[in-house]
């Protein structure tokens, strides 16, 4: 299995030990049953985020399943990274997402497009007989449930895991947004030390 990291840029490479970033790169479940089938995973998870709210997160997930196995109909659809108010309050959450553009293919949402996306998917979800997340249709696996209406934002086939690309994502927008700055200043120093000195 590839890395998705193989296709990065080569400054990703050059400064991934200096950055912390991670491949993302889950080897594939394989299925017990008869089909075989290949589940790929991905750790989307970001520590700074919190156990508590990683823990609700797999406990929706958990209970998703029970109530799907028992025949109902679940729409539980992956959102991608979105700068809601209660995300972009935290300045350092907001820097990260100013410069996770970089880590090609993410792409942070603002909360209307999510919000439009994501109740598509639950009309879908719970209006099509044949979607998915009927519980009347019958998956190879129940972690299918999340995967078939996933609007990742590019988190499944970003190169590096996602807890890891925050601070060098934050580190861009700074650079991005302060570099201009701190290149006037440098060089308004240095032409204030050559007036002094040459005076």
């Amino acid at each position: 299995m590839s890395c998705p990291c193989q296709a990065a840029p080569s400054w990703q490479h050059m400064f991934a030990g200096v950055l912390g970033l991670k491949p993302n790169a889950l080897k594939p479940v394989t299925t017990s049953d008869k089909n075989k089938e290949d589940i790929y995973l991905v750790d989307g998870t970001v520590s700074d985020q919190g156990p508590n709210y990683i823990l609700a997160k797999r406990l929706q997930h958990w209970r998703a399943v029970v109530e799907f196995s028992q025949g109902h109909t679940i729409s539980s659809n992956i959102a991608p990274s979105t700068a809601t108010a209660s995300v972009v309050h935290n300045a350092q959450f907001a820097a990260a997402y100013g410069g996770m553009h970089v880590f090609s293919p993410m792409e942070v949402m603002y909360a209307e497009t999510s919000n439009a996306v994501m109740g598509a998917l639950l009309v879908h979800d719970v209006r099509n007989p044949e979607a998915p997340a009927n519980g009347k249709n019958k998956l190879n696996n129940p972690l299918q449930l999340f995967s078939y209406g996933g609007f990742h934002g590019g988190t499944w086939r970003c190169g590096w895991k996602m807890g890891t690309i925050g601070i060098p994502s934050a580190v861009v927008f700074y650079a991005k947004t302060y570099g201009l700055v701190a290149g006037a200043v440098t060089a308004a120093f240095v032409a204030g030390a050559a007036n002094f000195v040459m005076n």
